[in-house]
């Protein structure tokens, strides 16, 4: 019942940031975006700061399950790439939202900065190792860029996202494979 309670908790806090920001996801509206009153909110979490940190983490796990959901019977990266930027039954509008309010919260919160910093760090590396020999860190750190890119222009302007994100990205995997394998020597592929 706890668990539920928090993801409840943690569904109405997505829902408030993503509308008014993370100055306006207060703990009283939380509460209402629940329907509940604000003591249950505290009994669960200390803070609006334990609220995000859940918030991160449910991002985090929500992105994890559909990259599985997609994993069968394709590339690794395709799979990491839809997950990430493909629209359709998956795509969570409020989501991007929320990357956006927990993105600016970083630059005013160094706890959270540094959360953040590690969390892209070991996405550059999935990135990279998804993309198997042909891809380095830096490349990895393009894709990636690229995805916080569409998830912040897509918070914006959600259907002009839609048009370009996930296209553009597979042309750009498909750019980086093909340079290194020629720079190794491999024929391009197909």
């Amino acid at each position: 019942m706890r668990a539920t309670r928090r993801a409840e908790l943690t569904g109405a806090f997505a829902r408030v940031l993503s509308r008014q920001g993370y100055a306006g996801a207060t703990i009283a509206a939380v509460a209402a975006e629940a329907g509940v009153a604000p003591g249950l909110v505290h009994h669960h979490f200390a803070d609006k700061a334990d609220l995000l940190a859940s918030l991160v983490g449910e991002l985090i796990d929500r992105f994890r399950e559909r990259t599985r959901a997609l994993e069968a019977g394709t590339d690794p990266l395709e799979a990491y790439v839809t997950a990430a930027v493909g629209l359709g039954d998956t795509a969570d509008g409020v989501a991007a939202r929320c990357w956006v309010g927990v993105f600016a919260e970083a630059v005013r919160d160094p706890g959270l900065f540094a959360l953040i910093r590690r969390l892209l760090d070991t996405e550059i590396e999935a990135i990279r190792r998804r993309g198997g020999a042909e891809f380095s860190a830096h490349d990895g750190g393009a894709v990636l860029a690229f995805i916080v890119g569409a998830l912040v222009f897509g918070a914006f302007a959600p259907r002009k996202t839609a048009g370009f994100a996930a296209p553009a990205l597979r042309r750009f995997v498909a750019a980086v494979r093909s340079e290194r394998a020629t720079a190794r020597g491999r024929p391009r592929p197909g």
